[in-house]
C-alpha cells in the first residue's frame, strides 16, 4: 500500500485561516474565506462550513491543505486544538475516525502499535497455532520491552486470547489492545475477529 507523499507542515495560523474544528465531534470544517471576489463568493457558497477530508487507505481520514498537500486529520485536529502540531498520536478507542480531542492521546511509536489487530490465522492478536500440539494448539505470546514472552497453550483461540488481553491490561496499562470486545463478537456470533 502507498503512502501519501510527505508534505510540508503549515504553520497553525495558516491552519486556523482555513479550517475550524470542533473538539466535541471531531469534525474539521472549512472556514469562509474573506473578500468579494468573484471567485471567493463561489468558494464560500460551495464549500464555507463543511467538513472536509477523505478517508484513504489505512482507514485515515486525509485532509488537503491549500499549499501543502495532504495531512492526516487526526493530527490536523490536535494542532487546531492544541496550537501545536503533535508527534505521534493514538486513537484510545482504536476507530481511525474518531477525531474528537478526548480521543486523541500522545504515545511513543510502541504504545501506538500496540493498537494493530492481529493478522495470522486466528485474527487474535498474540494467539498462533501450533498443531504439534494436538490438546492445546493455540499459544498466546506477548512482546514486553521487545522480548516475546511464552503466556502458555490453550484448547482455544479465544481461551488464548482472553490470556492475552490479561497480560496486555497487567503490562500495557491504558495502551493495551482492547481485544476483549473482539472475543466476546467471536463467542456471540461464531466468527473471527
Amino acid at each position: 500500500m502507498a503512502r501519501p507523499r510527505k508534505h510540508p507542515l503549515p504553520s497553525i495560523a495558516e491552519l486556523r485561516q482555513h479550517f475550524t474544528y470542533n473538539p466535541e465531534t471531531g469534525e474539521i470544517r472549512t472556514r469562509e474565506r474573506e473578500g468579494d471576489d468573484p471567485y471567493i463568493l463561489a468558494f464560500n457558497r460551495r464549500y464555507a462550513g463543511k467538513a472536509v477530508g477523505s478517508v484513504m487507505n489505512g482507514g485515515y481520514r486525509w485532509i488537503r491543505v491549500p499549499g501543502h498537500g495532504n495531512h492526516l486529520g487526526h493530527r490536523l485536529a490536535w494542532a487546531l486544538h492544541y496550537g501545536e502540531w503533535p508527534g505521534e498520536l493514538d486513537h484510545r478507542d482504536t476507530n481511525k475516525l474518531n477525531n474528537r480531542i478526548e480521543n486523541l492521546r500522545p504515545a511513543t511509536r510502541s504504545q501506538n502499535m500496540r493498537n494493530v489487530a492481529g493478522k495470522g490465522r486466528t485474527n487474535f492478536k498474540g494467539v498462533t497455532c501450533r498443531p504439534v500440539n494436538r490438546f492445546n494448539p493455540w499459544e498466546a505470546v506477548i512482546r514486553i520491552n521487545g522480548q516475546r514472552v511464552h503466556l502458555g497453550s490453550y484448547p482455544t483461540p479465544e481461551r488464548a486470547a482472553e490470556v492475552y488481553a490479561e497480560a496486555d491490561r497487567r503490562y500495557h496499562g491504558e495502551y493495551a489492545f482492547m481485544v476483549i470486545g473482539a472475543i466476546t463478537a467471536a463467542i456471540m456470533f461464531g466468527v473471527a475477529a
